[in-house]
């Protein structure tokens, strides 16, 4: 069962918003019975004591730890792809541990930039991810970054770095820092430009396996082996 989002007053939790609907229609939940809930930073398992049509109230009974999947700090960046995999990027590398994402635009990228709806949406598909999972930090999501300032700034905050690409001598195994960054390339690969600028601001080339992955893959295959 999901674990969601409550606002915690000493002894009493409220749930708002879309969960109060989702509670009292598909998962058809009732007064008396158990749930799990949670601020940002502990988890509660309490009691159904009262359901309206705007809120439900819960009596907590204990706290519950919560846990994240993995010690390690995972950065991931990626370049901007088909909307649609991206939503499926935000949401499993999430789920997989991640702990920031900045979408970029680089050379061959389709998409060179999103409503303030979409990134809107990227924030509430975190959110519903980490209710699912029930892993204890949230993610950082950043805001889209042309390929030069997301350099600046990666070089500045990422203390190892990585770049995916099939000539990496590096596997993603071989990665055994606790803080790293890795950024994916758009389904047409890095520009023989954003390679050599790469290079220069000490990124480093990791593989990805023998076979050549879409971008999709590639970034939820990264979180996944870093997680690990």
């Amino acid at each position: 069962m999901p674990r969601f989002f409550a606002e915690i007053h000493g002894s009493r939790a409220i749930i708002r918003g879309k969960d109060v609907s989702h509670i009292r229609g598909p998962l058809r939940m009732d007064i008396g019975e158990r749930i799990l809930v949670r601020d940002h930073t502990k988890g509660y398992v309490g009691i159904i004591r009262s359901i309206e049509h705007d809120r439900i109230t819960v009596d907590i009974e204990r706290k519950t730890p919560l846990v994240d999947r993995t010690k390690r700090t995972i950065r991931l960046g990626i370049c901007m792809i088909a909307l649609k995999d991206m939503d499926t990027i935000v949401r499993f590398a999430t789920e997989l541990g991640v702990s920031e994402i900045i979408p970029v635009v680089s050379s061959r990228s389709n998409i060179v930039r999103i409503s303030s709806k979409r990134f809107e949406r990227w924030q509430a598909i975190i959110m519903e991810a980490v209710k699912q999972c029930e892993r204890k930090s949230i993610p950082v999501l950043y805001d889209v970054l042309v390929m030069d300032d997301f350099i600046r700034s990666s070089s500045i905050r990422w203390p190892y770095k990585y770049f995916g690409h099939k000539e990496g001598e590096l596997s993603l195994v071989d990665i055994k820092h606790d803080d790293v960054g890795i950024i994916i390339g758009p389904e047409g690969g890095f520009t023989a430009d954003e390679i050599d600028m790469l290079h220069d601001n000490a990124f480093i080339p990791v593989n990805m396996g023998k076979t050549t992955l879409r971008s999709i893959t590639s970034a939820i295959t990264a979180v996944a082996f870093l997680g690990i």
